[in-house]
């Protein structure tokens, strides 16, 4: 839906050096069957704005402010994509970050299939020398220096978490967390923390999903050892150590073969057709695995390991008894 809306928004935005202000903006947004707020519009319109990947521009010379594309970015015509304008949406698709919030890819995998069909789907040559997407997240170095401090010296923190709230992810302030390890799971570093002065539970969060560290004249709080045991005992719920093959069919531009999910270390990839892909994985097989392949099980699909294939079969039959 948000991406849906973002690029409506994008469409009915004019080009520059026309503007259209946020009411008439929002009128429009409304004919078109979205029930937005003025509040909500100017939010996406800041964050599109802030991404900076969009050609969106702001006249704040004077209220309420002007919004406009620039003419360079659309090529002169909203209605048609230039083709530099086609290889800048392909080129940002493959070198988007995985931490980008789901909305963003979302809209930009969006564009990218529009640009694909602009160059009817040749891409340059120069496109093909990329380097292949990876599921292997780059870590911020400074942002885990700044923990690794945090830790070391026994300093509260304020920062803000990568949430996913009712299908929508966000990013999350927090006043008071208390970092207290860095731990290595499946290739992933995570941090593990307490939140606030009360909340008595521990938590561990991959360090990609955190930003914003500052850190505060407080000392943190240290978590007891039955803390610390609820802790490790919910990290291993359900969980088995077998290393396992996996290996799904997905389309072609699906979020798992551009990288945005990751279900282990990708080994291998195969073109089966123009739509879709075979990957090959080397992961870990337990219940989190199993209801995230469950959770995309309307377009993906387990080829092997057959007892996980199997898992997800007994689990979809349930939940087509169940809606019968």
């Amino acid at each position: 839906m948000n991406s849906r809306r973002h690029l409506s928004i994008l469409e009915l935005v004019p080009i520059s050096p026309s503007s259209i202000s946020t009411q008439k903006l929002q009128q429009r947004m409304i004919e078109r069957g979205f029930d937005i707020s003025t509040r909500m519009l100017q939010r996406d319109l800041q964050s599109l704005y802030e991404q900076g990947c969009f050609g969106l521009e702001k006249d704040t010379r004077s209220k309420p402010y002007g919004w406009s594309i620039n003419a360079q970015w659309r090529g002169g015509n909203a209605k048609v994509m230039s083709s530099e304008v086609a290889e800048h949406y392909l080129l940002l698709e493959q070198l988007l970050p995985q931490s980008a919030p789901i909305d963003v890819k979302q809209s930009v995998h969006i564009k990218a299939e529009q640009a694909l069909k602009r160059v009817n789907g040749h891409v340059p040559e120069w496109f093909s020398t990329l380097p292949k997407p990876s599921l292997k997240v780059n870590i911020d170095n400074q942002l885990v220096a700044q923990i690794e401090h945090a830790i070391k010296h026994k300093r509260a923190v304020s920062t803000e978490l990568y949430r996913v709230l009712y299908d929508e992810a966000h990013w999350l302030k927090f006043a008071e967390l208390s970092f207290y390890n860095l731990v290595e799971q499946g290739g992933v570093l995570m941090a593990q923390f307490m939140v606030g002065e009360l909340h008595d539970k521990c938590y561990q969060m991959p360090v990609y999903r955190i930003r914003n560290v500052h850190i505060l004249q407080k000392t943190r709080r240290e978590p007891s050892t039955e803390q610390l045991k609820s802790l490790r005992s919910a990290i291993n719920k359900g969980m088995s150590q077998e290393a396992i093959e996996l290996i799904v069919k997905v389309p072609r531009h699906s979020a798992v073969n551009q990288g945005f999910i990751e279900l282990g270390e990708l080994t291998d990839k195969q073109q089966i057709d123009d739509k879709n892909v075979l990957l090959t994985y080397r992961t870990i097989d337990t219940e989190q695995l199993t209801d995230e392949l469950f959770k995309c099980a309307h377009w993906l699909e387990v080829i092997k390991p057959e007892k996980l294939r199997q898992r997800i079969t007994t689990k979809l039959k349930a939940a087509a008894n169940i809606y019968k």
